[in-house]
């Protein structure tokens, strides 16, 4: 839901401001960026009861969630708009990023689950590899080599 959103966001810029995208490429690198040095500075924290989830939940949760918005423009401005600016190119690729979005997400609890007291031992080292990831897409989205 969110991703059609940005879609429709980003095509209204792209028609009605067109200049406007690259500088929205570029503050979302700076925002990819601010990721990246708060993950590679932050620290695992052991976490006691979690609160039970829900599908309505994490449906509403998205709706209120900036980080997501966020990452639908920057994906968009950054690796979609600078080939095609039509509307349905716009919204088939955010629902790939939606459909791509839940395969990580649900890839990531899993793994998650799997390597958490491994995690809390090396998370130092696991969050720096985690920001140079970023990094690499900050350089890919500019087209640095």
């Amino acid at each position: 839901m969110v991703q059609l959103l940005c879609a429709v966001f980003v095509y209204g810029v792209g028609t009605f401001l067109p200049n406007a995208l690259p500088v929205m490429k570029y503050m979302g690198a700076a925002y990819i960026l601010w990721l990246a040095i708060h993950i590679a500075i932050s620290h695992s924290e052991v976490r006691g009861e979690l609160e039970s989830a829900s599908f309505l939940k994490g449906f509403l949760l998205q709706l209120v969630n900036v980080k997501i918005y966020l990452f639908g423009i920057t994906a968009m401005t950054g690796f979609v708009t600078p080939y095609s600016r039509a509307l349905w190119i716009l919204m088939g690729f955010e629902l790939l990023i939606a459909t791509m979005g839940t395969i990580a997400t649900s890839t990531w609890i899993g793994a998650g689950l799997l390597i958490q007291k491994s995690y809390q031992k090396h998370s130092r080292l696991i969050n720096i590899i985690l920001a140079l990831t970023l990094l690499e897409c900050i350089g890919s989205m500019l087209g640095v080599k």
